[in-house]
């Protein structure tokens, strides 16, 4: 009797915990025990089940069946939602994709409007990585150059090569005020002072410019590896699609079915 209570026990605890999770049916009969974060005409996102503060997965809904919900819900995902075909556009907003994509030398400038960089981390090999903005540690601007961006690049260098030229200006400057034969002048003092001010706010502007140049730079990176990606998508012209197949063999009884799976390739 106390075995039989504790199979039941053991048993609806299994069935009250496999119960508090989404599972997601893919068309192929694979389940997915998952959180689902949100569903969408173009995108499921999830997480999965076991690891709810790991990466966050997307799936196309033209490959899912059916989710099941925690609280018993069912959602039936409508086949006309369809995966997006190679040759479009993923990333890019609020503008005619063709208009844009057709010129593969825009800047930052006229893409930072069209872009959300917080899709980047949808990027399994963006064109520029993140380690790009640590180049200005160098100095600022370096990481802009590289990534085709001299405009910003040069504007960081020149306001860094004018904040170091004031630094060392007042540094020379507080240090002649602050020798022996300058020093019997009545203003050495306060000369020396006003310089080593502005050699302190010199050092702090240059600071300053380093953080903001590297803040611009993770800004750059994503919204043109995005472009990028983009770029790449819409010069696709073919598709590549693994789909069952049923074929008629000559069997010596006659004509017979025969399953298998066919490639088909569309240029």
């Amino acid at each position: 009797m106390k075995k039989l209570f504790l199979s039941l026990t053991v048993l609806v605890t299994f069935c009250l915990g496999a119960s508090a999770q989404d599972i997601i049916t893919k068309k192929d009969g694979t389940d997915i025990q998952a959180k689902v974060l949100e569903v969408s005409p173009t995108e499921v996102k999830y997480k999965n089940w076991d690891n709810p503060d790991g990466p966050t997965f997307i799936i196309f809904p033209a490959d899912v069946l059916l989710i099941r919900f925690e609280n018993g819900a069912n959602y039936v995902v409508d086949s006309n939602e369809k995966k997006p075909l190679a040759g479009t556009p993923l990333f890019i907003r609020h503008e005619d994709p063709s208009s844009i994509l057709v010129n593969s030398g825009l800047r930052y400038k006229q893409l930072k409007g069209l872009y959300d960089k917080d899709d980047y981390i949808k990027l399994d090999w963006p064109r520029y990585g993140l380690g790009y903005p640590w180049l200005n540690l160098v100095f600022p601007g370096l990481a802009q150059y590289c990534m085709g961006e001299p405009g910003l690049g040069t504007k960081y260098l020149l306001i860094n090569l004018g904040c170091s030229l004031v630094g060392i200006y007042s540094y020379a400057y507080a240090s002649i005020a602050a020798s022996t034969n300058y020093y019997a002048s009545g203003t050495a003092p306060k000369n020396k002072d006003i310089a080593s001010a502005f050699f302190l706010l010199a050092e702090a502007a240059n600071i300053a410019v380093t953080v903001v140049s590297i803040v611009n730079a993770y800004n750059v990176a994503k919204v043109k590896s995005l472009y990028a990606e983009d770029l790449v998508n819409y010069s696709r012209s073919y598709s590549v699609t693994l789909a069952p197949t049923l074929l008629l063999a000559q069997a010596p009884t006659g004509l017979k079915p025969a399953p298998g799976i066919g490639l088909r390739v569309n240029f």
